[in-house]
């Protein structure tokens, strides 16, 4: 693995691999819907999404966005939010036959989350990563929804699983690593900068620019 890999991998695919396997038993053949999928973290869980065998629908909200994570990624179906004729949750439910999605990966917060519940599969899981939608007004779950669908919301905090189980966190990167050498993850690296040019970084990532990861190299 070459180093700027390395650099953008261990935050953001230890996050996925832990969300989509520990907590969201992801199996085969299911399907997962991932908000926020041109993100860091989101862009991982669709990379390990499909090393799992997944059905992957990736919501983002730009169509270029979306075209790079369709090629690279070969993902079944995408969602841009901003040009969506209607709720996400009408979306999502046309593309799954009315089933909904089996694991849903929630960064994002706000309203979309209000969405996830609606259209989550029976005996599906809502994984909490995040409220990068809306860090102050967090959401509330009506729980005669999660009762409907004999849903599960789980919370996700990678941070404290690595000190909790440290073991399991390792026997999770071995995996990781191991698919990485045969070729069956492909961390995407949109935005490459030197040190002197640290701040462009920071404001490709404000202005929305970053597709996956953006790194700062140090010659």
């Amino acid at each position: 693995m070459d180093y700027e890999t390395g650099a953008s991998f261990t935050l953001t695919y230890g996050t996925g691999y832990h969300d989509l396997v520990d907590r969201g038993r992801l199996e085969a053949g299911e399907t997962l819907l991932v908000l926020g999928a041109a993100g860091g973290v989101g862009s991982a869980a669709v990379d390990i999404g499909r090393a799992l065998g997944a059905r992957i629908i990736a919501a983002a909200g730009s169509d270029e966005k979306l075209a790079l994570l369709r090629e690279r990624y070969g993902v079944d179906e995408v969602i841009n939010y901003r040009t969506l004729d209607g709720p996400l949750k009408d979306r999502v439910n046309a593309l799954t036959g009315g089933k909904g999605a089996d694991v849903i990966y929630d960064p994002i917060g706000g309203e979309p989350f209000q969405q996830c519940l609606r259209c989550i599969a029976w005996g599906g899981r809502i994984l909490v990563i995040g409220f990068a939608g809306d860090g102050e007004n967090l959401p509330t779950a009506r729980t005669n929804l999660l009762l409907l669908k004999g849903s599960s919301l789980v919370g996700v905090y990678w941070g404290r699983f690595t000190n909790e189980n440290p073991e399991q966190s390792a026997r999770n990167f071995a995996r990781l690593f191991e698919w990485h050498a045969e070729g069956k993850l492909a961390p995407n690296i949109s935005h490459r900068f030197p040190l002197e040019r640290g701040a462009d970084a920071l404001v490709a990532l404000i202005d929305r620019k970053v597709i996956g990861k953006c790194v700062v190299t140090i010659d």
